[in-house]
């Protein structure tokens, strides 16, 4: 190993502890995510708070496992430009269902036995 190896070895520190912790608070979520499903919540609030929970999740596996903690500023708008895009394509088809709703006709299926 050269002398350069060896600086850029201690360079570079990993933080298991924290690698674990984090690990540890992504299962933590999860669970949480699984008991939440049994409260019944109504379908609006139950997206809303899955949604709340997946968002802290990703934000937690980007900033460490991704390692974009320790990023430049550039970055961090590019990741809020694509946020704000992401965000953007939930909302239009949501927005447009909704204007819609009145204008949609629901036809009954009616299952009939057929000679033979």
């Amino acid at each position: 190993m050269t002398t350069k190896d060896i600086t850029a070895a201690q360079e570079h520190h990993v933080n298991v502890r924290a690698y674990l912790f984090i690990f540890g608070t992504l299962l933590f979520l999860t669970i949480v995510t699984v008991l939440v499903s049994y409260w019944h919540l109504p379908p609006t609030m139950a997206v809303l708070v899955a949604l709340a929970i997946a968002t802290l999740k990703a934000s937690l596996v980007a900033a460490f496992f991704m390692h974009l903690k320790g990023e430049r500023a550039i970055i961090y708008g590019l990741l809020a430009l694509t946020a704000f895009f992401v965000g953007l394509l939930f909302i239009l088809p949501s927005s447009d269902f909704h204007l819609l709703a009145d204008r949609t006709t629901h036809t009954p299926v009616v299952i009939t036995e057929e000679a033979h």
